[in-house]
């Protein structure tokens, strides 16, 4: 026989769920509802359609040593050098991993894995990540502007449980040309340190 629920049961089931604080706000694969969040998003969608050259300093929490990063896009061929290792992408898509005098064709980013990103870390990785971080958010998400290298960036604040990162936010920036500015989270930080974009036909 089913029992009504008296009024002071149900404020005790009020109150335990208050105390446990705020709840991550789930939200679907691929789909963010936050504004602050979209708008980095959005320019890490972003396809340079420039040539340029990008230098980063790259540095996991694990470690105090930073490791310098160095993307050149010629011509629609991106190379990515990371430390010692060097991806280059040819415009078709096709990818080749240098390290010292040994190649194999492919994307192998077994070789950077000790730094905790993938030879794309300044593009389609950065917004997997921001994905991944906004699904399991709690509450709304900060937005900000930020110079970085002498670029306009805009930021993102994300608050998230003590439980999935450790200093309790993580923190996205990215261009206008679509690239990642900065990154900041438990596991390190990545920061552009230079930009040099090359001018266009209608700029020489």
């Amino acid at each position: 026989m089913l029992r009504r629920a008296t009024p002071l049961l149900l404020a005790l089931v009020a109150l335990s769920g208050c105390a446990l604080g705020e709840r991550p706000t789930l939200e679907a694969a691929d789909v963010i509802t936050d504004s602050a969040t979209q708008t980095v998003a959005e320019r890490l969608e972003r396809s340079p359609v420039v040539d340029f050259t990008a230098t980063y300093s790259i540095t996991p929490s694990s470690s105090t040593d930073s490791t310098v990063a160095t993307i050149t896009s010629e011509g629609g061929t991106v190379t990515t050098q990371i430390g010692d290792v060097t991806y280059t992408t040819d415009p078709a898509g096709n990818t080749t991993t240098c390290r010292a005098d040994d190649c194999t064709d492919g994307a192998n980013d077994a070789y950077v894995s000790n730094l905790g990103i993938t030879h794309r870390f300044w593009e389609s990785s950065a917004r997997q990540r921001l994905v991944t971080d906004a699904a399991r958010r709690i509450g709304t998400s900060t937005g900000t502007t930020d110079t970085i290298a002498g670029q306009s960036a805009v930021c993102v604040a994300i608050k998230l449980p003590s439980s999935v990162e450790a200093v309790g936010t993580v923190s996205y920036c990215a261009l206008d040309q679509g690239m990642l500015a900065r990154y900041i989270g438990a596991d390190g930080t990545i920061e552009l340190t230079s930009l040099d974009v090359a001018p266009t036909v209608a700029d020489s």
